[in-house]
């Protein structure tokens, strides 16, 4: 192979490996901008409204916040779980209960940003979901599952105080959009002021 082949060939290998070293810090630095933006949205609402878009052209909105203090950490929860809203924090699927009300809420995230928490998340840990007008339920978790998706699917269960929250496992996996899912399961234990 002669010199200039060679140089090149480095180069497209040095170029490769370049992008995709820049794409891992990417994600992770747009899903922490755009919880940063998101929290101004939300600490800059009126009283009992909901917050505005992040940023004028986003498509989406936070309708609550979710609090591990345990693991000193705060997440905004997306209007929905759409592929959009997804990439910016976890998201409530619209089948269940809105946060803050009496039922059964869910909630997905990505793994690798806004539920990466949820790899050190454990049993008795708490859980303080608030939504927009500021009513907060407080859970405790009981049940760490993960199922195939493929063979079984996630349920919502109708009249129970619960909170599911989902995400793909297992973390740190190289493989992306695997069938199995973790499913952390908490029950309510009150409103915060208890």
């Amino acid at each position: 192979m002669n010199t200039k082949l060679m140089k090149i060939v480095i180069a497209i290998i040095f170029i490769f490996g370049f992008s995709l070293l820049a794409n891992g810090f990417y994600m992770p630095a747009k899903a922490q901008l755009a919880q940063t933006l998101i929290s101004h949205s939300w600490d800059s609402r009126a009283a009992d409204s909901l917050p505005s878009k992040p940023w004028f052209w986003a498509d989406f909105y936070a309708i609550a916040t979710l609090e591990v203090a345990a693991l000193d950490s705060k997440v905004y929860v997306m209007q929905d779980a759409s592929g959009e809203a997804l990439a910016f924090g976890p998201g409530h699927m619209p089948l269940s209960d809105k946060p803050g009300g009496l039922g059964h809420v869910v909630i997905a995230g990505h793994r690798d940003t806004h539920f990466a928490l949820l790899e050190q998340i454990e049993i008795n840990h708490e859980i303080v979901l608030t939504n927009y007008q500021d009513e907060s339920i407080k859970y405790r978790v009981v049940d760490l599952s993960i199922i195939d998706v493929n063979e079984e699917e996630i349920q919502i269960e109708q009249n129970t105080d619960l909170l599911t929250l989902i995400t793909c496992y297992p973390f740190n996996t190289l493989i992306p959009n695997g069938p199995l899912r973790l499913l952390v399961t908490a029950e309510s234990i009150g409103t915060n002021d208890n």
